[in-house]
């Protein structure tokens, strides 16, 4: 926190945000030295993802667009779904939906164990498929990709090439949809002098990374930039998560 003032009042040290002030270093490169540090924040980032799955299954339920009826025999990708929680748990909370596969990068499906899937059927367990989001031919042709916490991480020309690679994944789909489970912000003149959680989260997040979430008017532009339109943004219960649904032009 002490370097926040100096980070906000740079203007040709923008990239080095207040974490790398403080520790002289990145986060990623303070936890690797920093063992310790690095297994809490593992398993805060275990106990919230389980927090945010709930929600986000909750709010997908009651929509129109991505409850049973709308996802029944669709076949999901999780792009940079880790172990494969997500769509484990999507699969027992929506028995209907088709086959799900868990895409991530090589060195984190090598390390992955199957799923746990509470129901003991292996139905519900998903494909783990090494990958990257990059390159469309590692990604199993399907009918809607969901990513959590990933995207946000990248810049707007890498989150629009990351979208185009989407798009050719979901090409043989009459009604492909991407879903970007992130906090999505409200867009600058809704929020009229008012306090945000999301966007108090979205500081919390420039202290210690380069990484910070979009507004739904961002998100709008870059949908269109890979030939998607916005169609729809769900609000869950999770202050760090909101469902971004883009759908094909």
């Amino acid at each position: 926190w002490s370097q926040l003032p100096s980070y906000i009042e740079s203007e040709s040290d923008g990239n080095n945000p207040p974490f790398d002030r403080a520790n002289g270093m990145t986060a990623s490169e303070f936890y690797l030295q920093n063992t310790e540090s690095c297994s809490h924040r593992n398993s805060v980032a275990r106990y919230a993802s389980t927090k945010e799955i709930t929600s986000i299954l909750e709010a997908m339920k009651q929509s129109t667009i991505l409850n049973e009826d709308a996802l029944s025999n669709k076949v999901i990708v999780d792009v940079g779904g880790g172990y494969g929680d997500f769509v484990t748990a999507l699969k027992e909370s929506i028995p209907a939906v088709g086959k799900c596969y868990c895409l991530d990068l090589p060195d984190v499906i090598a390390d992955a164990t199957a799923p746990v899937s509470t129901s003991n059927n292996d139905d519900n367990k998903p494909t783990l498929v090494a990958g990257n989001m990059f390159d469309p031919t590692t990604i199993p042709p399907c009918d809607v990709i969901f990513t959590k916490h990933v995207l946000c991480d990248f810049s707007d020309d890498d989150v629009v090439q990351a979208l185009l690679s989407f798009r050719k994944a979901l090409a043989d789909s009459n009604e492909g949809k991407v879903v970007i489970m992130d906090a999505a912000l409200p867009n600058g003149d809704d929020l009229n002098g008012k306090w945000n959680a999301a966007v108090s989260f979205d500081v919390l997040l420039m202290l210690s990374g380069r990484r910070g979430e979009r507004s739904q008017l961002e998100w709008s532009n870059l949908a269109k930039k890979a030939g998607f339109v916005l169609e729809s943004v769900l609000a869950t219960t999770a202050v760090t998560v909101d469902l971004a649904v883009l759908s094909l032009e």
